[in-house]
């Protein structure tokens, strides 16, 4: 295996933890050493989940992982329903009790009978795997568990599926999102999946009329539910004023609703005039280049974004693996070391990237965190998105300090 020399990129196992610990009345119970839940609690500390008693550990020893013995689990369960009678108890393994085959469905199946909570197994080693499997995983194994299909709708309410503390800035997203549909039809959110979820709103995500669909990771979930509840789904992340007024002529063909023209006219000006901006022969740099690093659908909505204002896309990373058919010119390493590589030859650019990309990219750059890790600060704002109206207009100031470099 190569060398790893910066932040390694979390695995499926803290996906899954990460979404697991947006549920309110549940808690995750982890089958493993008590080191390996302390690193997991200081990285989800940083990304702002620091919720007090929703994520436990049963510590192993040698005759767990030599001789098989499940009784810290067995007693940790036990112990966990009779203090905080959690609606659900999500139990998991770690990388090693999960190579040792421990059979954590069967342990549940036991003990269901001596619990009041629902106890809910979720295997996942952390090996070979990173967390865009692990949200695309657990998203669709929660709808599969929870979802009433029976449910009556609400009209005018929607889902986001998708949202992540994983994705940087994503309750700002999440804001920008509500704002555009309350603004554009009158729609209000119902839950959004997962973030700042009950076991109830799990369930009841078969009463929204339409699922907004955030991410890729998101989409089997999105199909899942369209499958047994009938709800459409509209997947086209808003990044840009074009892509946002295709977002909400996407949405409006659904719910067979028009747009409010005002609102589209607004988008419209506000385009013409980041245009007319970069038509100015005073401008030092333009056609600009822009470098970008993210999750997949953050990178494939800011490069169409910056083509369509006839930048240069020096590159167009994505830090996972990717699922299916890449869009055109996204580029994932496998090895690190030839993205630092490429990473080198990058100047006079203007980066949105990650804040480790941000740190090391040559000074001669123009440098804007879009991506995590980002570990200097934790995200507090909520009103700083990049997706939407204001997210794009936040993309046009940022323009504008870049071409007066």
């Amino acid at each position: 295996m190569a060398l790893i020399r910066n932040f390694p990129v979390p695995s499926d196992r803290m996906a899954i933890i990460s979404t697991l610990l947006n549920i309110e009345d549940a808690v995750v119970l982890e089958y493993g050493p008590e080191g390996t839940t302390h690193f997991s609690m200081n990285f989800f500390n940083k990304l702002g989940q620091d919720y007090p008693d929703r994520l436990f550990t049963t510590g192993v020893d040698d005759s767990d992982i030599i001789m098989g013995s499940t009784e810290h689990l067995e007693r940790g369960i036990l112990e966990l329903d009779a203090l905080y009678s959690p609606k659900a108890i999500f139990v998991l393994t770690s990388s090693v009790t999960s190579i040792i085959g421990t059979d954590i469905a069967g342990i549940c199946d036991s003990l269901q009978s001596k619990v009041q909570s629902r106890l809910i197994p979720v295997n996942t080693s952390g090996l070979g795997a990173d967390y865009s499997a692990g949200l695309r995983k657990i998203y669709l194994q929660l709808a599969e568990l929870f979802v009433q299909p029976d449910a009556a709708k609400q009209k005018g309410r929607y889902n986001i599926l998708g949202a992540s503390p994983l994705h940087y800035r994503a309750e700002s997203d999440i804001c920008e999102i509500t704002r555009l549909l309350r603004e554009g039809f009158g729609c209000e959110l119902l839950h959004c999946l997962a973030m700042n979820m009950t076991t109830e709103a799990l369930a009841e995500l078969s009463s929204a009329e339409l699922n907004i669909v955030l991410t890729a990771e998101a989409v089997p979930s999105a199909e899942y539910l369209q499958s047994v509840t009938g709800t459409p789904y509209v997947y086209l992340p808003p990044y840009g004023y074009s892509q946002t007024k295709e977002f909400l002529n996407s949405v409006a063909a659904v719910i067979g609703q028009p747009v409010k023209e005002a609102m589209l006219q607004r988008l419209e000006e506000k385009k013409r005039r980041l245009k007319m901006l970069l038509k100015s022969p005073l401008l030092s740099r333009t056609p600009g280049t822009v470098f970008l690093k993210g999750d997949y659908d953050t990178v494939k909505g800011l490069g169409a974004f910056f083509k369509e204002l006839k930048f240069n896309v020096a590159h167009s990373v994505c830090t996972h693996k990717i699922t299916g058919t890449a869009a055109e010119g996204i580029e994932y390493f496998k090895e690190e070391k030839e993205y630092l590589q490429l990473l080198k030859d990058i100047r006079h650019c203007l980066v949105m990237a990650d804040e480790d990309t941000v740190a090391q990219a040559d000074m001669t750059n123009f440098k804007v965190c879009v991506s995590h890790p980002c570990y200097s600060h934790r995200t507090i704002a909520k009103h700083l998105p990049f997706m939407g109206e204001r997210g794009a207009d936040m993309l046009f100031e940022y323009i504008q300090q870049y071409v007066n470099m």
